[in-house]
């Protein structure tokens, strides 16, 4: 089965229907003609959620258009490969969509003054939404996109290895740190031809003979925040606010170094990881975790919960064939899995990493009618049904009211009450860079020297480099800042 990846599987399925959709005229393609009674046109782009919510969009556009007949909707999909760049490119060429989807709030486009901002709008809401989501889209005071939803990264547990090796899963979804390494180091074994278990990683001579499982796999690279999980609960974050709001390098905090000590350390130390995190993608990580079978563990954002279930419906009608066949042999099983918070230390509350805010942005308009009519149908669209049918994608509603959608899931209950306060980083325009340099530096900590056998750096020497680099690109974008207030 092929591996998958979010927007690999986002792109596929909801694509599919979206395709359907349209076929059968749910909705309006851009490049069609306008008629003569059509007074205003509103480009929406978007890019691709999952069925139930493609199904709802799709509705909404169609009520939105009966409630306002001057108003004609022309949606445009986005493809998840090079969406983004479409939408910069028609930024630079002064033809951008007026209602846009963005994952997250590009800096780039507050540094080229290009957004509507939307406090105006949103002060009737504006107590409904979670703070963090208002914090997420807002620079000096002024709120940029108005938010519909917040993804986050979860632990991915297969339980029939927690079952194989006699570990108890994490009691409602919550471990210590200790309780964390000493679960990874009792689900690291290698089972020998004979059938034989034994502890920990089989050692060399032995290991081409041998099964190998591990406690966890995960990865680091660049736009991949998985492995941040175990940083973020040490107590590091990569920006901080100062208490006059200015945004500040936090990695030389000693939470952050001792979360990339952590992580160093359950390769190099414990032993308890899948070797090469550094060298590892996300696609990959999720693909050993849910194709080998051999990984008990991983961090992957919540979209990993329908794709279990997607995985886990396959494999049903493939069996269904086989057993049909007679074919008993290769019957496979489906995965038995369970979500947990990231480990955290004793006496604190687990804190989740965000992989990203969904939210709708409204480039400027020169018209204040069509600008109201933008707003209005953005928060038409994330309001009411537009929160609930969230579930389905496993992402958290912006609203507050709209309260925790899996309250009465023991499954997952506990994990997704985390997710309002997921930790994002500040915004802050001219800092794209970055996450590019944060990563070259930080898997310098997890990647092993050839020559040596050691990494390639210790977490100190990693993140002091890494430090000193986010400071230039932080003093540079607080000097072109200052430039753009002075126009």
């Amino acid at each position: 089965m092929r591996a998958l990846s979010r927007r690999w599987f986002m792109g596929v399925v909801a694509g599919g229907l979206l395709a359907a959709a349209c076929l059968m005229g749910g909705c309006r393609e851009s490049g069609g003609k306008e008629s003569a009674h059509d007074q205003i046109v509103i480009e929406f782009w978007d890019f691709p959620h999952l069925p139930d919510t493609m199904r709802y969009l799709q509705e909404a556009i169609a009520r939105f258009e009966r409630l306002h007949p001057e108003v004609r909707i022309r949606y445009t999909k986005l493809p998840w490969q090079d969406g983004q760049q479409k939408v910069i490119l028609a930024v630079n060429s002064g033809r951008p969509p007026d209602v846009c989807g963005q994952v997250n709030v590009s800096s780039r486009f507050i540094a080229q003054d290009v957004l509507e901002p939307l406090n105006d709008y949103l002060r009737e809401d504006l107590a409904d939404f979670h703070p963090s989501y208002i914090e997420a889209v807002s620079y000096e005071g002024k709120i940029y996109a108005l938010p519909w939803y917040k993804a986050c990264y979860v632990a991915l547990l297969n339980l029939d290895l927690f079952e194989k090796f006699g570990v108890e899963p994490p009691k409602d979804g919550r471990w210590t740190w200790d309780e964390f390494v000493t679960k990874l180091k009792a689900l690291t074994r290698y089972e020998t031809p004979d059938g034989q278990i034994h502890e920990g990683v089989a050692p060399p001579e032995l290991a081409p003979k041998c099964k190998q499982y591990y406690g966890l796999v995960t990865n680091l690279g660049p736009m991949e925040y998985e492995a941040y999980s175990i940083i973020f609960n040490a107590g590091g974050r990569i920006l901080e606010k100062t208490a006059d709001g200015e945004v500040v390098s936090g990695l030389t905090s000693p939470g952050f170094i001792e979360g990339v000590r952590r992580l160093a350390a359950l390769e190099f130390d414990y032993r308890v990881c899948m070797p090469s995190i550094g060298a590892m993608t996300q696609e990959q990580s999720w693909n050993v975790w849910r194709d080998s079978r051999t990984c008990a563990v991983t961090f992957q954002g919540a979209w990993c919960i329908t794709a279990c279930e997607v995985a886990n419906a396959a494999i049903e009608s493939s069996n269904a064939r086989k057993r049909a066949a007679g074919r008993l042999n290769e019957l496979e099983q489906p995965i038995r899995y369970a979500i947990a918070a990231p480990p955290h230390d004793e006496g604190t509350t687990p804190v989740l990493g965000s992989s990203g805010l969904g939210t709708y942005v409204i480039f400027r308009q020169s018209d204040p009618r069509k600008r109201a009519l933008c707003v209005e149908f953005a928060k038409f669209l994330t309001s009411g049904e537009g929160q609930r049918v969230l579930k389905h994608e496993n992402v958290y509603p912006s609203r507050i009211s709209t309260g925790n959608l899996w309250a009465n899931d023991p499954k997952f209950a506990s994990v997704f009450a985390l997710f309002p306060d997921g930790i994002m980083s500040p915004l802050v325009p001219g800092t794209e860079r970055i996450d590019k340099v944060l990563q070259q530096e930080l898997q310098k900590a997890v990647l092993k020297d050839p020559r040596t056998g050691k990494p390639q750096a210790t977490p100190e020497e990693a993140v002091r480099a890494a430090d000193k680099k986010i400071r230039a690109i932080l003093e540079r974008a607080k000097r072109a800042a200052m430039r753009h207030r002075e126009k």
